[in-house]
């Protein structure tokens, strides 16, 4: 069996920067954390009352599209009132399309992954109470 020894990656060369801006990050940062771990249970509770919102905006469409099928096979049908049924049941899927609940709560999400990259990219920053 052959082992082959493979060295450890190299460290990234950590590029000189402004040294105001140097001070300042972990303060920056910090903060920034500090405002994060204050909404994220918000945001959690939030994203349950739209995961609510969400299962009756379908039922809502659903009994919409069953009252337009269930005119449809009508002998007589009054199209006005079914023209209004599907403006309403069009305007209903396009709420639910654009009702994305990963966009509305992915701010927390979002900020974790940059602070991570931050701390890689300029290193030494404690990012521990994030």
């Amino acid at each position: 069996m052959k082992v082959t020894i493979v060295d450890d990656p190299p460290e990234p060369v950590r590029r000189d920067i402004n040294p105001r801006f140097r001070s300042r990050l972990p303060v920056i940062i910090g903060r920034a954390c500090d405002c994060l771990v204050r909404i994220e249970p918000e945001i959690k509770k939030l994203e349950v009352y739209l995961r609510e919102f969400a299962e009756y905006l379908d039922f809502e469409i659903e009994k919409v599209r069953l009252e337009i099928a269930k005119t449809e096979w009508q002998d007589r049908v009054d199209r006005a009132k079914l023209d209004d049924a599907r403006e309403w049941l069009a305007k209903l899927r396009q709420l639910r399309k654009d009702f994305d609940i990963d966009l509305m709560t992915a701010p927390s999400g979002y900020i974790r992954s940059m602070v991570d990259r931050i701390e890689k990219l300029f290193g030494a920053i404690d990012v521990s109470q994030c």
